[in-house]
């Protein structure tokens, strides 16, 4: 197939997985019912390939597959919740299974990379645009009141952008590329101040701790232990001069610190991960299979509202919710995912996809991004690239021992030739 329909084709899945970046001005058409439509041809199309790809990651991308499409399902046995309607929820997070359509069609790497870069700069240019307007909401819808705008919290008018995957892809991959020889750096260095501006001006402590420890890891790998010294001396410097400032956001962070801490085990998160993980799925079915997708117009939609007017959100428990939802085998997908993300290697090169993953699996615990819209299609981008450098390290690797067992082979049926030739000069009879 033609690369620019490919590039075309990839950008567009981007764009409607993530529905337009929740654009609320968009109109239902466009913001609800095209993704789930355009999202349910494109996993019907990549199922076609389910069985025939290859790679250390095919398997937890069928586990993902099956958990997430059988819990359509789930939803109806169990609480009887509409096949339309659980569709209507669970499509735009079921993008995941088209890794297999990216590799049948062998997809450059190059291409994904430039397609994420265009993507990451989009996201924070429409994020500055709500920025500076929060008083009306454009994008997203949550932390918005009730008049329609972006409410203060944390000392800031907390304003988080949706589509955060595809931008923390982005910065991990300019992170990589940044300090490379033949690279543009001014393509990449925006992006990558960006990745520790950005969970500054959103506030949110779990992405600044990851960020600058990752920063940190990435930079000083390599160098001497002086360095790191230096290094590590400097970024506490810089550190304790940003905190010594009084900014608002710095003092929202910490009041919300010394509140979590002082709820002790009465904390929200810990009540709403006990209870999804030993009280709501309580059934052998619902362990292996999960509830489903809620929707508002189901009984199901109706327990879970109630719990959210007690303050118990499913995506607070991260990975609790994913088991809730779509049952244990996509947690098992996902342990997979992350003990290959250790043990298989990579091009340094590539390292932005243990980079991503790893993020994932620092926030799994206390966030949707393992499973929510904002990161389905990332995540998905991210499995197929680190699966297929693995698969062409191993087709190299074949290429080269069939070469040199072609050249071997050819030395030897010259040096035959040359025996053959020498007895008959020895013996012409």
């Amino acid at each position: 197939m033609n690369k620019y329909i490919i590039t075309t084709i990839i950008f567009l899945t981007i764009l409607i997985s993530l529905k337009f970046f929740e654009a609320r001005f968009i109109g239902d058409l466009f913001g609800i019912k095209l993704p789930v439509i355009f999202i349910t041809i494109l996993v019907g199309i990549s199922l076609i390939y389910f069985f025939s790809c290859k790679g250390k990651f095919v398997l937890p991308v069928q586990l993902l597959t099956i958990s997430l499409l059988f819990s359509i399902v789930s939803a109806y046995i169990v609480w009887g919740q509409s096949i339309m309607d659980s569709l209507m929820r669970t499509m735009p997070l079921a993008v995941v299974p088209f890794f297999f359509l990216l590799s049948r069609f062998n997809v450059k790497i190059n291409v994904l990379e430039t397609v994420i870069l265009i993507f990451g700069y989009l996201y924070f240019t429409l994020n500055i645009f709500q920025l500076l307007n929060p008083s009306t909401a454009y994008f997203g819808y949550a932390l918005v009141s009730e008049t329609g705008g972006y409410v203060e919290s944390r000392g800031v008018t907390r304003v988080i952008f949706p589509g955060a995957g595809i931008f923390w892809l982005a910065c991990f991959i300019s992170v990589n590329k940044v300090l490379k020889k033949n690279e543009n750096k001014y393509l990449y260095l925006p992006l990558v101040i960006l990745g520790l501006v950005v969970p500054v001006l959103q506030a949110t402590r779990q992405l600044i701790a990851f960020s600058v420890a990752l920063y940190t890891f990435h930079f000083s790998v390599h160098l001497s232990l002086i360095k790191k010294v230096i290094l590590s001396f400097l970024l506490i410097i810089v550190a304790v001069y940003i905190v010594s400032l009084d900014l608002l956001v710095f003092e929202g962070l910490h009041e919300k610190s010394v509140e979590t801490s002082s709820e002790g085990i009465k904390y929200i998160r810990l009540i709403t991960g006990e209870y999804y993980l030993t009280e709501f799925s309580d059934t052998m079915f619902t362990i292996f299979f999960g509830n489903g997708v809620p929707s508002g117009k189901s009984m199901y939609g109706a327990v879970t509202a109630k719990l959210i007017d007690k303050g118990i959100f499913l995506e607070d428990v991260g990975i609790i919710g994913l088991y809730s939802q779509f049952g244990i085998l996509s947690v098992i997908a996902w342990v997979l995912i992350w003990y290959k993300s250790f043990t298989v290697k990579l091009p340094k090169e590539y390292s932005y996809c243990k980079y991503y993953l790893w993020s994932i699996l620092f926030t799994s615990l206390t966030s949707g991004s393992i499973y929510n819209i904002h990161f389905a299609i990332s995540t998905a981008l991210v499995l197929f690239i680190f699966n297929q450098v693995e698969l062409d390290k191993k087709n190299q690797f074949k290429r080269v021992l069939k070469f040199l067992l072609k050249r071997k082979l050819e030395g030897e049926l010259k040096r035959n030739k040359f025996l053959v030739s020498q007895s008959y000069i020895i013996d012409p009879s």
